[in-house]
C-alpha cells in the first residue's frame, strides 16, 4: 500500500492585487445579488382566472327589483369562490445580467476579498479522505466560518473530507459563481485554480 503524503500546509494568502482592483458599481452588485435570488425561485405558484373556474353560467339573480347590485357571474373575482384578478401563475421571472457585467461583478469581489486576506493557495489538498484531518486542517490554518475551497477539478477525497464539516464547501473553478464568493469568509484555492480564475475575470 503505498503511503500516504504528509497533511497539506498553512495556504498562503494571495497578493492585494490578484485581481486588480474592485472597481464597481454598487448598484451592479445589488443587482447580481438580486438575480441569484430570482434564480433560486421555483415560481410554481398559481391561481385560477375567472375563465378557469367552474360555476354554473346561470344568471345570480334577476337585473331589477332587488335593489341590490346587478350580477350576472359567479366566477367574477369580486364574489368568493370566483377568480383571483392578475394571480400569480407559473413561469420564470428570472433577471438576468450580461456576461461583461457578470465578469465585472466576480473581478470586484475578488480583488475586494483579496485585499481583505480572504483569498489564500494551498500547494497541495493531502491525500487523506478522513474528515478529522480536514477539520484540523482547517483549524491549524485559522480558517473558521463559510470556507470555500476551490480547485480546477476537484478529488472524491476532497470531497469526502470535507463532506460532513458545516460551512465548507468544495467548488469548481469554471462554475464558481457571485454568490458563493460573496458569502464565503475565506476562499482556499489551488494554484491552478487560481491561474483559472484569474484567466476567467481577466486579471
Amino acid at each position: 500500500m503505498a503511503a500516504r503524503s504528509a497533511s497539506p500546509g498553512t495556504p498562503r494568502l494571495v497578493a492585494s492585487d490578484c485581481f486588480g482592483e474592485a472597481e464597481a458599481p454598487a448598484d451592479l452588485l445589488k443587482r447580481m445579488l438580486t438575480v441569484h435570488a430570482a434564480s433560486q425561485r421555483q415560481a410554481t405558484a398559481n391561481t385560477k382566472s375567472r375563465g378557469e373556474v367552474v360555476a354554473s353560467t346561470a344568471k345570480l339573480y334577476r337585473q331589477k327589483g332587488t335593489g341590490r347590485a346587478r350580477a350576472g357571474s359567479a366566477r367574477s373575482p369580486i364574489r368568493r369562490g370566483g377568480g383571483v384578478a392578475f394571480g400569480p401563475k407559473p413561469g420564470s421571472r428570472r433577471a438576468r445580467v450580461n456576461k461583461r457585467e457578470r465578469r465585472q461583478a466576480v473581478r470586484a469581489l475578488l480583488a475586494a476579498k483579496a485585499a481583505d486576506e480572504c483569498i489564500s493557495v494551498a500547494a497541495t489538498w493531502g491525500d487523506s479522505p478522513k474528515t478529522r484531518d480536514r477539520a484540523a486542517w482547517l483549524d491549524a490554518s485559522g480558517l473558521s466560518g463559510r470556507v470555500l475551497l476551490v480547485d480546477v477539478n476537484p478529488s472524491e477525497v476532497l470531497r469526502r473530507s470535507t463532506r460532513n464539516i458545516p460551512d465548507v464547501d468544495v467548488e469548481r473553478a469554471d462554475t464558481l459563481n457571485f454568490y458563493e464568493i460573496a458569502v464565503a469568509d475565506h476562499i482556499v484555492a489551488s494554484p491552478a485554480a487560481l491561474d483559472a480564475l484569474q484567466e476567467r475575470v481577466g486579471a
